[in-house]
């Protein structure tokens, strides 16, 4: 049986986290409506229910917002999670890719890829 104190920090966290999933949502139909072209909220809703819209408006928020928006928001998930495996995998709070010499050795393969490669970068072309 929960206690009161329990119960209490139980709805603490579950409005803490539709408060969170509330402004997540928000941000991204923000980042989706604002640019160098204005797409209103109502025009974007109506391209991601499949209503009949304008055109420009559908090419933009489906070809470039809408997938720029997405990948925000799963690669930011992702460099959370990661950050979190990392501090919990080695019991330290400071732990990080720079801490471990992680980003160092990301930069060496990119480099030695890079080398590697060169020669055949004007066969794909």
């Amino acid at each position: 049986m929960q206690t009161h104190m329990e119960k209490k920090m139980r709805n603490r966290c579950v409005m803490g986290l539709a408060i969170l999933l509330g402004l997540l949502a928000v941000f991204l139909l923000l980042s989706i409506c604002i640019g160098s072209v204005s797409v209103s909220p109502q025009e974007v809703l109506a391209v991601l229910q499949g209503k009949a819209g304008l055109d420009t408006a559908r090419d933009i928020v489906l070809s470039i917002r809408l997938p720029r928006a997405l990948a925000a928001l799963f690669l930011g998930g992702a460099l959370a999670l990661s950050g979190y495996l990392l501090q919990s995998f080695f019991h330290n709070p400071i732990a990080g890719p720079f801490v471990l010499g992680i980003s160092s050795g990301a930069k060496m393969v990119v480099a030695l890829t890079m080398i590697i490669f060169l020669k055949y970068i004007g066969h794909f072309s």
